[in-house]
């Protein structure tokens, strides 16, 4: 498998984006997405997503250069339409708009639909962070997308609806939730399947119901489906994000007419200091944090890690050791790359 920097990845994907026609800034900052999420792990969420939204752009789905734009707002809440732009440079446009609010007002929820794959999501609520906001946010893909059996069911009913949640400290990196609602994501399926591996018990249906380890029984022909973590619990908290993202921003919940998959989002930002003070949520905040990873050990563990913990640790030994990218994903790559005069040796 080869082995590359995410500088390296970043430029490929942007020279990519580019030769088939999308701007250098709308280039630059969906190639910079993808490798930082290569980078901090999400190997699902990264540069294999390229040769899809090549597709995407080659069918028309993405419209290159489209503007946000504010369709009702108030201090407190602002809904956006991203007019079917680029996922990335829409959801980050929309968290700058959102960030800039709440920091006038110390609450804001906003809240936006037609917006194509916007990647990691926890990449948007960790902007807030860094601006000293804690931010919630709830993801579905526009009705469409569908790729998750209901508690209960076996057939594909709903999306992998992934939540994000970012809090800030002052004492070190922000805090950083973010998962999807299914067992797995569907991106990591897809990898397993490229690389010939297995995915863990728990995850998938076969198209007959059946649970498996194979990604092919998911993947199909016939489809399969992902299974919601948690059983009920994951199912209950993936139907309320359909009903947050896709009923609020006015894209529509999962459905059977559902045909343009893309992403709508609700997110909700936090200004700690205005409803609290300077310094009072640091405090609460660090406290717990050392309260929690004072627990004695459970059996086979060395320590306690918080939500982003593991990311970073991640993110230094790829960026000590590079970021290697199966065979499969990287055979799909450059067959995109080359059909746009992109040369990727």
């Amino acid at each position: 498998m080869p082995i590359f920097t995410a500088e390296k990845l970043a430029t490929l994907a942007a020279d990519i984006f580019q030769a088939a026609g999308a701007t250098p800034e709308e280039s630059r900052t969906v190639g910079e997405a993808l490798a930082e999420a290569n980078l901090e792990g999400h190997d699902s969420h990264g540069v294999v997503r390229i040769p899809e939204y090549i597709a995407w752009h080659e069918e028309g789905l993405i419209n290159i250069g489209a503007q946000m734009e504010v369709v009702k707002e108030t201090d407190a809440f602002a809904v956006m339409n991203g007019n079917w732009g680029w996922g990335q440079v829409v959801a980050k446009q929309a968290m700058e708009y959102g960030i800039k609010k709440a920091l006038r007002s110390g609450a804001v929820t906003i809240s936006v639909s037609q917006c194509c794959h916007i990647g990691r999501v926890g990449d948007y609520p960790l902007m807030a962070a860094r601006a000293g906001l804690v931010a919630i946010m709830f993801v579905n893909t526009h009705g469409a997308g569908k790729l998750v059996a209901p508690w209960g069911g076996r057939e594909r009913r709903l999306s992998a609806n992934p939540i994000a949640i970012a809090i800030p400290r002052h004492s070190g990196p922000p805090i950083l939730i973010d998962l999807s609602t299914c067992a797995i994501a569907g991106g990591k399926v897809t990898i397993a399947h490229n690389s010939g591996k297995s995915v863990p018990p728990g995850c998938i249906l076969d198209s007959e119901g059946r649970p498996s380890t194979d990604p092919a029984a998911f993947v199909g022909p016939p489809e399969g489906a992902l299974l919601p973590f948690g059983g009920h619990k994951g199912f209950a908290l993936s139907l309320a994000t359909d009903i947050l993202a896709g009923a609020i921003s006015g894209a529509g919940c999962s459905r059977r007419t559902g045909k343009r998959v893309g992403n709508s989002f609700t997110a909700t930002l936090l200004d700690p200091v205005v409803f609290r003070g300077e310094g009072a949520f640091d405090q609460d905040v660090d406290g717990l944090v050392d309260y929690v990873k004072s627990s004695k050990l459970a059996e086979g563990f060395s320590e306690i890690l918080i939500p982003g913990e593991p990311e970073r640790r991640e993110r230094a030994r790829r960026e000590r050791d590079g970021i290697l990218v199966d065979d499969e994903t990287w055979r799909q790559i450059r067959e995109t790359g080359e059909r746009y005069g992109v040369k990727t040796d």
